[in-house]
């Protein structure tokens, strides 16, 4: 298991990096749409960056934790009129890229002129490509604002393996966990 531990300032840093592409693009969204629960706080920087005050959202899930539980269903809705605009749909990440097709296939239902998907990362096995991302990776991203539920779902995964309390500690702590956070969120 590999993870990429991101700070605050690292998203705010990729964040800028592919608003920086969708600008010199020439790309002009009417409206963004983040994807949740992962697309909230990369598309309000975004919405910042490109000067956008509407931010709309939709929910895709297809996840249950850290696997991959089935085909990805749209459980809310885009919750804003986006007939006849340019959309910019945003998330953190395209793993197997099948929930952004989902949203971008159901935003385009919804009778959008244009529809264009950014995100922060983009797994080297990803069958949807965005049109703008900062980063590829093979690892599994821990986002600042999903580090307890990381934190969580890798000492579970761990468990499995290994039923002692301090080896579980060793390993998070070598997958780059840091003991406040363990002793936080898990002790």
């Amino acid at each position: 298991m590999h993870l990429l531990h991101l700070s605050w300032d690292e998203v705010q840093g990729l964040t800028e990096k592919v608003a920086s592409k969708i600008s010199s693009s020439g790309f002009d969204p009417d409206i963004v749409v983040a994807v949740s629960r992962g697309g909230f706080d990369p598309a309000r920087i975004i919405c910042d960056q490109l000067g956008k005050r509407r931010l709309a959202s939709i929910q895709v899930e297809s996840y249950d934790g850290m696997n991959r539980s089935r085909e990805p269903v749209v459980v809310l809705p885009v919750n804003a009129e986006v007939k006849g605009l340019k959309v910019l749909i945003v998330d953190d990440v395209s793993d197997s890229g099948a929930s952004l097709s989902k949203a971008k296939q159901h935003v385009s239902e919804k009778g959008a002129f244009q529809v264009k998907v950014v995100t922060l990362h983009i797994k080297p096995w990803s069958k949807f490509i965005p049109d703008y991302y900062a980063e590829s990776t093979d690892k599994w991203v821990v986002y600042p604002w999903e580090l307890k539920e990381s934190l969580l779902e890798v000492a579970k995964s761990i468990r499995l393996e290994e039923k002692d309390q301090s080896t579980v500690v060793k390993k998070l702590i070598g997958l780059g966990f840091t003991q406040y956070d363990i002793d936080k969120y898990l002790l």
